[in-house]
């Protein structure tokens, strides 16, 4: 009985074995497998979701600066246009500048403003500009530092003839093209001046492809360093200074002078000694022969 006891006790005392792992099914395993793939798309999404903002961000603040930019340039072009339709000669004040060239630059710029023609007399093939008009854009464009004085001036190819008794300038109806274009490459402030650097772009260099209408731009031929400075009525011009070309690095070949004949010029070495046969003297005279036999003789009868 006590051996049964015991036997019994074993058996429900002793603690069961633990279950085996169930493997977990196929499917479950791709449940996971997806879910980690979900999980790092979301995440990559939104990487590139972050960087796209970004992006748009930094495009949208470009696009409003170059606007900006390109408003603010926009009423120095009114400026500049006629400055560079005439080929301006530099000046360090605009008390120093050419009356002609200034009085040139007010009439382009009247011309220049997109005036209605119908508004204007005419005398035959000439339109009567009103000088009060050319006035205006002389303290417009100069500020009040200078006084307009009014004259015939002379431009490439063609006149703007002054009527002191009519008050106006006789604009001839023909094509008038602006000798170079402006482009602003760059900006800089400079207390209460502002200097824009301006390249001047050759008028006639342009051409336009028929087929395709693309405009081909030429490369500007100089630049100049236009002053700016504020007055009561707004900015005028204060100054015009050359500039040199934009500082780029240039590899300049060696250059090699060609002769100027295909023939060989290079001289032979020349000794600094004359040769023997060359060391002759000049012939003698009969007066000298004479002389020379007479000494012979008294050396022989000594």
């Amino acid at each position: 009985m006590d051996t049964e006891y015991y036997k019994y006790y074993d058996e429900t005392q002793q603690p069961a074995a633990p279950a085996a792992p169930e493997n977990p099914a196929p499917q479950e395993k791709k449940l996971s497998v997806l879910n980690l793939l979900i999980g790092f798309v979301v995440v990559l999404l939104a990487a590139f979701g972050v960087y796209q903002l970004i992006h748009i961000g930094v495009d949208y603040i470009k696009t409003v600066k170059s606007e900006e930019a390109a408003i603010a340039n926009a009423a120095y072009y009114d400026f500049l246009i006629p400055a560079a339709a005439i080929d301006i000669e530099p000046f360090e004040d605009i008390t120093a500048a050419k009356m002609t060239e200034l009085v040139e630059m007010s009439v382009w710029a009247v011309l220049n403003s997109g005036l209605d023609a119908t508004q204007y007399q005419y005398d035959d093939a000439v339109l009567l500009l009103p000088q009060a008009q050319v006035e205006a854009a002389f303290s417009h464009f100069f500020g009040v530092e200078r006084t307009i004085e009014h004259g015939t001036v002379s431009g490439y190819g063609y006149q703007f003839e002054y009527d002191a008794a009519a008050k106006v300038y006789r604009i001839p109806l023909s094509s008038i093209s602006p000798l170079y274009t402006p482009v602003i490459t760059e900006t800089q402030t400079k207390g209460d001046a502002t200097v824009l650097t301006v390249g001047f772009r050759n008028a006639a260099l342009y051409s336009q492809n028929l087929l395709t209408g693309d405009l081909t731009v030429p490369e500007p031929d100089k630049y100049v360093k236009v002053t700016f400075r504020s007055a009561s009525t707004g900015v005028y011009i204060s100054a015009v200074r050359s500039s040199g070309l934009p500082e780029v690095a240039v590899t300049v070949p060696q250059v090699t002078v060609a002769p100027s004949q295909t023939t060989e010029t290079t001289a032979a070495p020349q000794s600094t000694e004359a040769p023997a046969e060359a060391q002759s003297t000049e012939p003698e005279t009969s007066e000298e022969a004479a002389d020379a036999d007479d000494e012979e003789d008294e050396e022989a009868e000594e």
